[in-house]
Formats: C-alpha cells, structure tokens, sequence
C-alpha cells in the first residue's frame, strides 16, 4: 500500500507536469506566429492543447475522490456548459480563427471587442470555471491539486505575454493595456463591453447605414491607425501640407477645365499650377456662381453633388445661397469629425478616451443647413444621438433641443455638439429650472431626470451659486461653433466644466480648421480646400476700389497678421479663388507647444459685418458682442447699426432681462467701456476727437420673440427667425421698437384682466 500511494503520487505529479509542459508549449505559439515559421503555428498550438486535455481528464478522473453532495454534480454540469461556451468564444469566435491559429504570422489586427473589451485575457476566466466544474462533478483530490497550479501557471503566463511579447505582435498594444484592465473589469471597461454587445439596430426604424472605414476602425479598437487616419494632419510639416494642397489643387484644376461653370469663372483659361491660377484667374464672390448654383444646375459643375446645402444671403437679390456638395467631399469630412470628437477629449497625441456608445447631444441646425450636411456623415451608428437623427429631422431646431434637453437629463449626456449661443442658453435654463419648483406627478413621470436634477442641485447648493450643467453631466466632449465662440468660452467653461473645442467652417468651404487639445489656435485643414490670403490692408483698399485686384499669399508665405481667407474648393466643388469675406488673424506660424507645424488661426468677423466709425475704427459684430458680455448683463438679444446724423452714431438696440433699473444711459457708459477695453482704435477715437459716438435704445420685453413668431409665421426659415447683429434695415428697427412694445403692452392688458 506505502508503494502503491508512492506512485500514485509520482503519476500525478506526472500529469500535473505534463499539463504544464502543454501551457509552455501553447505559449510557444506566440514566438513562432513572430517568427513567421510556416506549419509549425498550428502544430504548436494542437500539440500544446492535448497534452493539456489529456491531463485535464487524466487528473479529473483519478481514484481518489472526495464526497461530494448530488447538487454539486447537477452545478457542474450547468458551469462546464457555460465556462466551455465562455472558452470557446474568447479564444476561437471572438478572435479570427484562421489568422490566430493557422495562417503564418501574427493575426491580422489586435482585437479590441467583445469579451476583449471586457478583460484582456478573458480565457483564464473560461479556463478557471472549467477546472471548477470538473471538480464538482469528479470531486477528484487530485484535481484540487493540480487545478490551483495550472490556473496560477496560466496567469503567469498570460502577464508574462502582456509584458514582453504582445507589445511586439500588435500595433497599438500599448495603448490598449491603458484602457483595457488585465483580468479584472473596472467601470470604465464594463460599460464599454455591455455597449459593444447591443444589437446594432436598437429598435431603429430605418435599416443600418453601411459602416464607414473610418467607423469600423473605431469598432474594431484599432486607435493607432484611427488617430493616424483622422487627426495626422497636425503632424504634417509646412511642406507636406502645401504638396498636398498642391497636388488637389491640380486635380481640381482638371475637373474645372472640362465644365461650363470652370470656364466661366476662369475666363475660358486653363491653369495649370497655384502660380498660373493666381496670375490668370480673378478673384470671385458668390454673384460669379448665382447663375448655376441658386438654379442648381448640376450639369454645368465640376462633379455632380450628393446633395445641396444653404446659407442665408446677404443681398436683397437672393435670401438664400445654395452650394453642392459632392460624395467625395463627404468621405473626407466624415474623419474630421472623428477628429474634433478625439482632440476635444484627449489630453496629449495619440489618446482616444471615447469607447462608443457614449450619449451624445447634437445641437447642430438641419439640412439643408452647413452643419445638416455634417448631421449626416455624424458616425450615429457608434453614438446613442439625443433625440436619434431619424426623428430630429424631422422637428423643428427649437424642438430638437429641447428634446435632446430632456433626453439628456433622462439618460445623462457624454458628448455635446452645439452652437455656443445653445450651450449658454442650456446652461441658462438648468438654473432656471433650478429655481422653479416640479409637481410630485412631473417627479413620478420622470424619476431618472428627477434622480439627476436633485444630484446636481445638491453639487450647486453646496457650491453656493446656481444649478449648472457641470452639476448633472461630467461631459467627456464638448464641441461647439460660431462667431460667438470666444465670445462666450469663459462662461462656457465656467457652466459646463470644460473649455469648449471650436472649429471654423462655412457653407462655401464646410471645416477650414480646428482647435486641438489645448484649445488655443485652430490648425487649418489641408484637403478639403485650397487656401489664399489677402492682407488686410489689401483687402480694405479692394473693397474701396472694386477695379483693384488684391494680391495674395499662400499659407507657406504668411505672416502673423489679419487676412481675409479665400478658397479654391477641392473634390469637385465649385468655387475658384473665392472670397469668403471672413477675416482671420494667424497668430503663429506653428504650434510650438504641441509641436505642429502649421500656422495656427483665430476667426475676427466678417468683412462685410463691421462698421466703420469716422474712418477711426472698423468694429466687427465680435468685439461689440465681447463688450455687451463683458459687462455683465443679463440680455435677450442685440442688434446695432450705424447712424449718420450730425455725426456718426453707433446705435445698439438692446433687450434686457432682469437687470433692475438700468437706463440707457447706464448701459451705455458699460457697453463704451468694455469696447475701449477690446479695440484700442476705439480708444483712441474718443482721446483724439473726443467722440462718443455709442448711443443705446432699450428695446421692450419679448422683442425678439415677438419678432422670431411674425417671421415664422411669414414662412421664414431658421437663418431668418432672427434680424442681423449687424445692420438691421429700418423696417427692422421699427417693429422691434415700435410693433414690438404695442404687442407687449396687449398682451400685459389680457394678463390683468
């Protein structure tokens, strides 16, 4: 019996050892896929599985046993169905079978989804509840031996791969390690696996667009070739981007050459450089392409659009300009939008934080609006958009914020993507939401929103100021747009939490440039558009003088300094060394801190949106805005003209909230101030002259609003709900002065009756 228990004992060791030869050898397979080594892979990998196998059922099935309850057996027989299914998928479904196991090499791409975006090495767990069942329903004394030391040994193993060798197998390893746990799940991966295993559809009405590139690289969690794909364009030198800029321009060149429309407005030449382009083809505006593009004649454009996009006009001729936009100018939009979303929640190159699924607010306007167009190509698929994009165009702008607003406040928010004038006004009303008080049935219909309102109240009452939306949504990105963006950034930063991302685009050109990670300069974008530059001296002197052809200078000849932007559509686009009339200021020729290589901008105003005071100083809607805000005061909204009487007047007509009893007069002395503050020509036009020149007319309560109902209800689109900041026509001026204040003095009369 003593010789009998010795080598029962030497056996089982040498089972236990034999096991562990099999772990050893299957970890071979990993040196011989980097070794290229044909046959070999899957030699290694059958070889290394048996001799494991075999030792498993050896050690299962040996004499000695435990006793065991009934219950455990049935237990067992549950958990070794599910644990096989758990090993089964991890190492043969979920990781392509073909490239792991049999094909010479290493797989094909790191594999990033499913139980991988869970743990990275979800097979031990599968391995582990095996070894569990197969105890429960052996009860082998032996397998309680040997099972700790191959499951200790399957660990080691698998962080001695994580460690030194997965790093050389895969691109982008060790930027997975960051965001993915080793063995134990976190909050942050769990959400990302429970997402990942949705149905793709989630009830949607509408059949599944077709996954971009770009998107499925995203699925996929290949965010080294991602973040290459969509933001390289800051890692460019000056060089590279004028070639590329030079080698579409060429292309476009070709197509314009061969269309009605190219030989228009190139006065029947054919260039074929920048240079030729530049000496022999005039500078355009949108009159040149009214003729094709307000009729829409697809057969006189370079490429046939995909669709067609507006913008309000600026002339009584037409109140809108219509612009196409071609497929190719699509595909290439659609990685500029992965990029604002990377650059506006990374902190440093290379680190995408979004995983998908993430709830995302898009405030952006409708088709056929500029950003409509950017609504489309928006990767819906990988984001739950509030309200879902299907419905949204279908209800009005106002509509669509408001239920995205609810939406968010129900399921909670991730991403934001509005104009800055909605961020501020969202955050406006959660502090008057704040204030008000809901009835118990509104707090029973809406328990989640209600759960989410009372935290953030908490946060804001103990902070000792009003509900904010940093209070309720710890955002991970936030992007917004518009003239109003610096205008509005501290008070974006102070409500929401974080500085918002902004980007520079128009209808004509769609993204010119965009903020990186430290929200400074926006850095232009070398492939959707061909850039010239006017000096500002130039281009005052050619709107002065509409004979004079100003000169320009390409982005690798700028200077620190105002220019107006001009552009040469790529892809097929129609517009050739046209105006754009937006002044921008470059305010380096790179990114030093970032290390881009690329003149760094800021937007100023529009040329044709300043008004010149004296032939003193030119004020654009930008700084009259910055001092109206800087001030302090609650406002509606604001519009300003410029007057001649017997000396020019800068006439602001403004609507007050509740500011107490502020006059005119007072408003006036604050709005002068803050101006002086923010243009120093301003300053020195009333040092020099003594001239005052700012006068302010208190409009009445609802001004605006009653103004945005009379054009609605005249059939006005979104552009026209509202008059100009800058300029408004007289017939403008009286109904918000005088129409406006009959229709409030009404309405107060019904209220007290």
């Amino acid at each position: 019996p003593k010789r009998y228990a010795i080598v029962a004992a030497e056996l089982a060791m040498a089972y236990i050892a034999l096991g562990t030869l099999g772990f050893l050898i299957i970890h071979t397979f990993d040196f011989i896929s980097l070794k290229r080594i044909p046959f070999l892979k899957p030699a290694t990998w059958l070889v290394g599985s048996s001799l494991l196998v075999y030792s498993v059922v050896t050690v299962s099935l040996g004499p000695d046993r435990l006793a065991i309850p009934v219950w455990s057996i049935w237990l067992g027989w549950l958990l070794l169905s599910a644990s096989l299914l758990l090993l089964v998928y991890s190492l043969f479904l979920n990781l392509p079978f073909i490239r792991t196991y049999i094909a010479r090499g290493v797989g094909d791409k790191l594999v990033k989804t499913g139980l991988y975006a869970l743990v990275r090495h979800p097979g031990v767990y599968g391995f582990t509840l095996v070894m569990l069942a197969l105890f429960l329903i052996t009860g082998s004394s032996l397998l309680l031996v040997a099972a700790p030391i191959w499951i200790a040994l399957d660990i080691l193993l698998v962080m001695a791969q994580d460690r030194f060798v997965f790093g050389r197998m895969f691109s982008g390893y060790e930027q997975y390690q960051r965001e993915t746990p080793m063995l134990i799940p976190n909050g942050r991966s769990l959400p990302g696996f429970i997402n990942g295993m949705r149905p793709k559809n989630q009830g949607a009405k509408k059949e599944e667009r077709k996954m971009s590139e770009v998107s499925e690289l995203f699925r996929e969690g290949r965010y080294d070739e991602l973040w290459q794909r969509c933001c390289g364009f800051i890692d460019l030198s000056i060089g590279d981007f004028m070639r590329i800029q030079r080698r579409l321009l060429l292309e476009q060149l070709e197509l314009l050459s061969r269309c009605e429309l190219g030989q228009r407005v190139m006065n029947g030449t054919r260039p074929r450089s920048a240079e030729e382009l530049r000496e022999l083809v005039p500078l355009t505006t949108y009159t040149d392409y009214a003729p094709y593009l307000l009729k829409r004649r697809m057969d006189a454009l370079p490429r046939k659009p995909i669709l067609w996009q507006c913008t309000s006009g600026k002339s009584s001729e037409y109140p809108y300009r219509w612009v196409p936009v071609t497929a190719r100018t699509l595909d290439e939009i659609e990685p500029l939008i992965f990029a604002l979303l990377f650059f506006s929640s990374c902190t440093k190159r290379g680190e995408i934080k979004l995983r998908g699924g993430e709830k995302a607010l898009y405030g952006m306007a409708p088709p056929p609006y500029a950003t409509g167009t950017m609504t489309r190509v928006f990767p819906h698929e990988l984001f739950d958009v509030l309200p879902p994009v299907e419905a949204s165009e279908e209800m009005s702008f106002e509509d669509r914020i408001r239920s995205g607003f609810r939406m968010g406040l129900s399921k909670g928010l991730d991403i934001c993507i509005a104009m800055s004038s909605v961020t501020v006004a969202i955050g406006e009303r959660l502090g008057r939401n704040g204030k008000q008080r809901r009835s118990i049935r509104a707090l029973l219909r809406e328990p989640r929103a209600t759960l989410r309102l009372a935290r953030g109240l908490i946060k804001s009452k103990l902070a000792g100021r009003p509900l904010m939306p940093r209070d309720i949504w710890p955002l991970k990105s936030l992007i917004t747009f518009g003239m109003d963006g610096s205008v509005y950034r501290e008070k974006i930063k102070e409500m929401w939490g974080r500085y918002p991302l902004d980007f520079h685009g128009c209808t004509e050109a769609l993204i010119l440039a965009m903020q990186t990670w430290d929200y400074q300069g926006m850095t232009f974008i070398p492939n959707l558009n061909f850039f010239e530059f006017i000096p500002e001296e130039e281009s005052i002197k050619s709107r002065q003088d509409a004979t004079y052809q100003p000169s320009t200078l390409l982005l690798d000849e700028v200077k620190p300094g105002n220019y107006e932007l001009v552009i040469t559509s790529l892809h097929g686009g129609p517009f050739v060394r046209y105006r754009t009339g937006h002044l921008i200021k470059i305010t380096a020729l790179r990114n030093e801190q970032l290390d881009i290589d690329i003149p760094q901008m800021t937007f100023l105003t529009r040329i044709d949106d300043q008004i010149d005071i004296a032939g003193f100083t030119r004020l654009s809607e930008k700084v009259i805005w910055g001092a109206i805000e800087n001030t302090g005061l609650q406002y509606e909204d604001w519009t300003v003209r410029k007057e001649v009487r017997e000396k020019p007047v800068l006439h602001l007509y403004i609507e007050l909230k509740e500011n107490g009893h502020v006059t005119a007069d007072q408003v006036s002395a604050m709005v002068h101030e803050e101006i002086k503050k923010l243009d120093t020509s301003y300053t020195e036009l009333e040092a020099f002259t003594g001239l005052k020149p700012l006068e302010v007319t208190l409009l009445p309560h609802n001004a605006f609003t009653t103004y945005a109902l009379k054009q609605r209800a005249a059939g006005a689109e979104l552009a026209h709900l509202k008059p100009p900041h800058i300029g408004p026509s007289d017939a403008t001026i009286d109904f918000l002065v005088n129409t406006a204040r009959k229709v409030t003095a009404r309405t107060e009369k019904r209220v007290e009756a």
